[in-house]
């Protein structure tokens, strides 16, 4: 029961992590105006989030691995403390800068504590806890996007803060409920050489490398896909379905990771998967290259995104199953690192290609063609 509690409130506090993060993109020149700034000031409580990841990822998996207990209940702890305090002066935008921060120097502990959580809290069912958790970051983030201009425009720039308040406390008192699930050491107290020593035999490791170039490129490809797809499809008349057809890749990618991961992790096909994603992903590009309509887009964008969202928590099981339990947040952490570090090098690549859909898909089937090669690489999990 403690068990269930823990997995519980770990799972709320990273919907609302990821919630708090993209709160106010929807609505951002509308909020700009409520709080009396400009729309970059607006922009901003988003943008300190990947700041925040880049700079304390690799910090936070090293303090994840020293002690995981600890760690994890400081990172739910500030979500959800930052979640419950935006209520207190929503009108305020030095207030929601704060809040903003706290909360995104919260969100590296959780995001890299998948793996070893599911080591230490079900170690029997470690597909089902990366899944689940994986599942709870991307629904934060489809639910601040999908209901963020909805809830704004009826009810106010309050009630934006408040449900997201309450899932906040309620990540709290779960968590807590079940905090006598987790081992009260479940990492190491070692001295400054020998983490220096342990994370020299993370970064040693080949399949890091590759996962970490892998996962950026997928990251890329859909960073790039929800910014600049409306763009690309605006030069052939079929702007409109841009952001139905994200959404629909979103909603899809959600079923995926309930589905894919523990199907796929249980019958030992963890690189196959990740190489038949990259390499359907490439070819579904390439055929809405060649055939950009309103039928194509809406049928094969959804489709890569079923079949792209899984290979995150394939990915993140990975760590949990192949690297020792003291590294596994130093792992989590660097691959983290790796793969935003691709991404943001990424981020305006694609404004080079936007001449016309085809041009644009071409792009991306490139990238997932990348990514298949590198998977290739990738040792066998049988």
């Amino acid at each position: 029961m403690r068990r269930s509690l823990l997995l519980a409130g770990l799972a709320l506090s990273v919907f609302s992590s990821q919630a708090i993060w993209v709160t106010y993109s929807p609505v951002t020149s509308l909020v700009a105006e409520d709080l009396g700034v400009s729309k970059e000031e607006v922009g901003l409580l988003a943008i300190v989030y990947p700041a925040a990841f880049l700079a304390l990822t690799i910090p936070s998996g090293v303090l994840l691995d020293r002690a995981f207990r600890t760690w994890l209940t400081v990172g739910v702890l500030l979500t959800g403390v930052a979640g419950v305090l935006r209520l207190l002066d929503p009108l305020s935008y030095e207030w929601l800068l704060a809040c903003q921060v706290l909360a995104a120097l919260g969100q590296p502990l959780l995001l890299n504590s998948f793996a070893p959580a599911a080591s230490t809290i079900r170690p029997e069912r470690r597909d089902t806890v990366v899944s689940l958790l994986s599942f709870a970051m991307y629904l934060g983030i489809i639910y601040a996007l999908g209901t963020g201009y909805y809830i704004y425009t009826r009810l106010g720039l309050q009630w934006l803060n408040i449900p997201i308040a309450a899932v906040s406390a309620a990540s709290i008192i779960l968590y807590v409920a079940g905090l006598q699930a987790l081992p009260q050491q479940a990492g190491s107290g070692l001295g400054f050489k020998d983490v220096a020593s342990e994370f020299r035999l993370v970064v040693g490791r080949r399949d890091l490398w590759l996962l970490g170039l892998i996962l950026g490129l997928g990251v890329a490809l859909f960073d790039n896909m929800s910014i600049w797809l409306e763009a690309a499809l605006s030069t052939k008349g079929l702007g409109d379905i841009a952001g139905r057809s994200v959404a629909l890749a979103l909603l899809a990618g959600l079923v995926g990771v309930l589905v894919v991961p523990p199907r796929v992790i249980r019958a030992g096909l963890r690189s196959w998967y990740i190489r038949a994603a990259a390499l359907l992903v490439a070819v579904l590009y390439l055929a809405l290259a060649l055939e950009t309509s309103r039928l194509a887009v809406q049928a094969l964008i959804p489709l890569a995104g079923l079949v792209m969202l899984p290979a995150y928590p394939v990915i993140m099981e990975w760590i949990s199953t192949y690297y020792d339990k003291r590294l596994q947040g130093k792992a989590a952490g660097a691959i983290g690192f790796v793969s935003r570090i691709l991404t943001v090098s990424l981020a305006s690549a694609a404004t080079l290609f936007l001449s016309s859909p085809s041009t644009y898909f071409s792009f991306l089937a490139a990238l997932s063609a990348i990514a298949f090669a590198i998977a290739l690489l990738l040792p066998s999990d049988r």
